[in-house]
């Protein structure tokens, strides 16, 4: 597993390389509304940030939709143009941003998976009238907080983080038996959050404890006194809510303190997850995909195995499948436009047209009140001791049973 460690980061750098000269090629703006020129569209990831290990894939997913609509035809018959663009933080997604809209000219943007990301891009895409169809899971990239009410350019395309939070805690609670909990995640990641509060409020109105929760921040490497206080207060599983570099951190220190619990963790624990923990039992680790990671019939396991051919990897990267989905979606409603490059009209059709789009695993329909999905399963998994992991269960969850 080591040795497959070193080649994915090697390779992840190639394919930085390779993204870089896809987003230079092209020659931007050459669509228009009546013509035949090309339909532009940008993807913005983290491509070399610790979320890169996602983000990669991601943005791979996205190419290999791209190159399935022009092979098809395209959006009625014209192209699909993609420049593919990095960042890892929101200062950098909104440079990425501004130059994909004032410098490229794009029409639509697909990405980020990066809730911090997107959520500054909220004002923007309405005032540029851009719409963004991504796999940013906290809802405030999609919903006011304060109002309830649709941002009108900001779409998801995977289930949001209160129904991912609300599916795993009522695993815990119902399957699995436990009633005491404790949380540790990073409360300047806006994924980590807005999956840790739906999952403690959650607990808390089923009949179980929150007994402790514990919080760090980027800079952070160590997380060793938050461990020593869970382990003090002795909860049954902890809940892990973060992008998988920062669970690493935090598995390995609450080891380290002597918790010898349940690790319950995002979609961010999955089968990927093992390739940043080589040799250690994760046994007790259980995790809520978007995706079956052991069926390689569906389209996601054939974009899977795509990818783990191209890049030489031998663990299920489902996030080219996030790429896929996102695209698709997008494609759909470009296709159902009388103008595919004017924002308002994709963006009506998004958000009120978007019915049963064809997914890489399954169907995706927007609500129009939230421009989140609605029905879409997730599949709940745990890692087999010596390796591998098992698929226990689907579970298909709506937000008025979680909130």
């Amino acid at each position: 597993m080591k040795k497959n460690m070193k080649r994915w980061l090697s390779l992840s750098l190639a394919l930085v390389l390779i993204l870089g000269l896809a987003a230079c090629g092209g020659g931007g703006g050459g669509g228009t509304a009546s013509g035949d020129g090309p339909i532009i569209i940008g993807t913005i990831q983290d491509l070399t940030g610790g979320a890169s290990i996602a983000g990669i894939p991601n943005a791979r997913g996205v190419i290999y939709a791209v190159e399935a609509l022009n092979a098809e035809g395209g959006i009625n018959g014209r192209e699909i143009e993609l420049h593919v663009l990095d960042a890892t933080d929101p200062n950098e997604g909104i440079d990425a941003y501004r130059r994909l809209v004032e410098e490229i000219g794009v029409h639509a943007i697909v990405g980020p998976p990066l809730s911090n990301i997107a959520l500054a891009w909220v004002e923007l895409s309405a005032e540029d009238e851009i719409p963004v169809v991504g796999h940013f899971m906290d809802e405030a990239a999609t919903t006011n907080p304060d109002t309830g009410e649709p941002f009108p350019y900001m779409f998801l395309a995977q289930p949001s983080s209160m129904i991912h939070a609300g599916a795993m805690a009522d695993f815990a609670i119902n399957e699995l038996g436990f009633t005491t909990f404790a949380t540790i995640y990073n409360s300047a990641n806006a994924f980590a959050v807005s999956q840790a509060e739906p999952f403690i409020r959650y607990v808390e109105a089923n009949g179980g404890q929150v007994l402790v929760e514990e919080t760090f921040s980027w800079t952070d490497t160590d997380v060793s006194a938050q461990a020593i206080r869970v382990v003090q207060a002795n909860p049954e599983a902890v809940y892990i809510s973060d992008f998988a570099v920062q669970a690493r951190m935090i598995v390995e220190q609450l080891r380290q303190a002597g918790f010898t619990g349940y690790i319950l963790g995002a979609n961010t624990l999955g089968a990927n997850f093992a390739v940043l923990m080589p040799g250690e039992d994760l046994s007790q680790v259980y995790f809520i995909s978007n995706y079956d990671e052991t069926d390689f019939s569906t389209k996601t396991g054939e974009l899977v195995l795509r990818y783990q051919e191209e890049e030489g990897v031998d663990f299920w990267v489902g996030n080219v499948g996030f790429g896929w989905d996102a695209t698709m979606v997008l494609a759909h409603a470009l296709r159902l436009a009388d103008d595919p490059t004017n924002g308002a009209e994709v963006r009506d059709i998004l958000a009120n047209r978007t019915t049963n789009v064809q997914g890489s695993t399954s169907l995706i329909s927007i609500d129009p009140a939230t421009h989140r999905p609605t029905g879409m399963p997730l599949f709940i998994g745990r890692h087999l001791p010596g390796g591998g992991i098992e698929i226990i269960t689907s579970v298909t969850v709506y937000e008025r049973d979680v909130r």
